[in-house]
Parts: structure tokens; C-alpha cells; sequence
């Protein structure tokens, strides 16, 4: 009967100094739980001493296996002499310490926890700088967008209180102006001028001018050159005109040199007029 009250009395002793025995439970005894708290930096191990002196670090996690049960496997070029003393903490705190201090690394590679070195600080603080400098690159072009954008705004607005036309007189011009064009193709006229257009339209040049631009979105000549581009983009791939020249077909068109024509072309479909017409049209001449 005294055997077993002793017995007892030792097991509530060892319970209430937190005995590793009891404690064995809380412990992290898998490679995983283990990793988990130095990520966490949430610590369960048993409390402890430790008091490495001036040993090397192949030592160090040879005491931290015997501790866990865990396998470490230590880079070799990790061949650091230190000296740690802790009193009364917790051995998974102590070792996440230890890689703290000396900035290294666990990673869980082919059945055992590998301890290696941590990316330098240097590298570290070349891809924190890298980053800030892509950000700030990013941000720049964004408000220089921001920018361009609120000029472009303010002044379509100069130029609607320069020229105050009436929204339906925009209207009528603007459907006028489809018809001249798509219906009597008045593109193809090769002396066709911004003065010969606005006195077919009955209002003054600067005011269509103001319309193509910042009603329509287009200057007089990109206008101009879309439609004849477009013109002979059609006729060369119309049967019924496979017998006539390129250029007999750009200068009907409206244009009247072949250099501008040429140079128009390309711009516009990323191809030279020959080679449009014969991925198009391979029977024309």
C-alpha cells in the first residue's frame, strides 16, 4: 500500500515540473508538426536546457535528433563552430533560435529534414528592391496614361466650347458625311481636299475638321486613306477586275502616286498590295 502511495506521489511530482515523460504527447515528434511550428513559430517541444559550447553544427542536430527522434541532415559546407545557451525553453524554440540566428533553412527532402542556408539577405534585398523598382516603374506609366488621357479630355472640352456646335448639326454632318463616303465613294475624287469636302458639306473647314477629330476620331487623311485602302482591298479580290493592274486599281481608287499608295498599303494591312492580292486572289494578273 506505501509502495503504491509513493508511486503516486512521484507521478504527480514529475507532472507538476513538467516532466518530458508526461509531456512526451505535445512534443512535436513528426518532421512535419515540427516544420510547422517554426513556420508558425508556435512551440510545443519539451522544456529544456541547452548549453552548446563552441561545438560544431553536425554536433548541435545530432542533440536535436536524440531530443525528437528525427532525422537532420546538415549541408556539409555548413561547417559552423558556435556557442548557445538556453535556459528553460522549449527545444523546438531553441532550435528555430539556432536557425534564426545562423540564417538557415529546414526542408523535408527524401525521408529526413534537410538543414541548409537561407537565400542571402543580399539576394533578398535585390529582389525586395527589383520588385519596388517594377512597382514604381508600373505606377509611373499608369499616371503618365492617367495624364495623357485627362489633357486629351480637357482639351476635346477647349474645343467644344471653341466650336459649340449643336449635338443634332453633329448628327447631320456626321450621317452626310457616311453617305459622301460609302454611298457616292467620293474618296475615289484624287483632288479631294479638306475646303472641296467642308464646301460640299456646307460649313467651314476648321468646324469638320473638329468633327472628324473629336467626334469621328480621325484626321481628314486618315479618314481618306481608310476608305481608299479599303477600296482596293475589295477590288483586288473582285473577280471581275482580275485583269487590272495594281495600280490601275489604286489610282481609281483616288490615289495618285504609287509610292504614297505603296506606302499607305503596307501601313494599314501589314502587306505589300502584290502579296495581299495573291493570297487573295492568286488567279488575278
Amino acid at each position: 500500500m506505501k509502495g503504491k502511495l509513493c508511486a503516486l506521489v512521484v507521478l504527480f511530482f514529475l507532472f507538476m515540473q513538467g516532466n518530458s515523460f508526461l509531456l512526451f504527447s505535445e512534443t512535436p515528434n513528426t518532421a512535419k508538426q515540427l516544420l510547422e511550428n517554426i513556420k508558425n513559430k508556435e512551440f510545443t517541444g519539451t522544456i529544456m536546457d541547452f548549453d552548446f559550447d563552441n561545438i560544431d553544427l553536425q554536433e548541435i542536430f545530432q542533440h536535436f535528433e536524440v531530443i525528437s527522434g528525427l532525422n537532420f541532415r546538415v549541408d556539409s559546407e555548413l561547417n559552423v563552430v558556435r556557442k548557445f545557451t538556453f535556459k528553460g525553453i522549449e527545444w523546438d524554440r531553441a532550435l528555430y533560435l539556432i536557425l534564426l540566428n545562423l540564417e538557415l533553412e529546414l526542408h523535408w527532402e527524401n525521408g529526413s529534414i534537410r538543414v541548409k542556408q537561407s537565400q542571402p539577405r543580399t539576394n533578398r534585398l535585390s529582389i525586395f528592391f527589383l520588385t519596388g523598382a517594377f512597382s514604381a516603374l508600373v505606377v509611373m506609366i499608369l499616371i503618365v496614361i492617367f495624364i495623357h488621357q485627362t489633357k486629351k479630355r480637357i482639351k476635346i472640352r477647349q474645343m467644344d466650347k471653341k466650336f459649340p456646335l449643336p449635338e443634332d448639326h453633329i448628327k447631320k454632318i456626321r450621317k452626310s458625311l457616311n453617305y459622301l463616303f460609302e454611298k457616292e465613294k467620293i474618296y475615289r475624287d484624287e483632288f479631294l481636299s479638306l475646303n472641296s469636302l467642308a464646301e460640299r458639306l456646307n460649313i467651314p473647314p476648321h468646324q469638320l475638321s473638329w468633327i472628324m477629330n473629336y467626334k469621328i476620331g480621325k484626321s481628314f487623311f486618315d479618314l481618306l486613306n481608310h476608305y481608299r485602302i479599303e477600296d482596293v482591298k475589295k477590288r483586288l479580290t473582285d473577280f471581275q477586275e482580275h485583269n487590272k493592274t495594281i495600280l490601275e486599281i489604286a489610282y481609281s481608287s483616288g490615289f495618285n502616286t504609287k509610292s504614297a499608295f505603296n506606302k499607305t498599303f503596307k501601313i494599314l494591312t501589314g502587306k505589300t498590295p502584290r502579296e495581299y492580292r495573291m493570297r487573295n486572289n492568286p488567279g488575278a494578273s
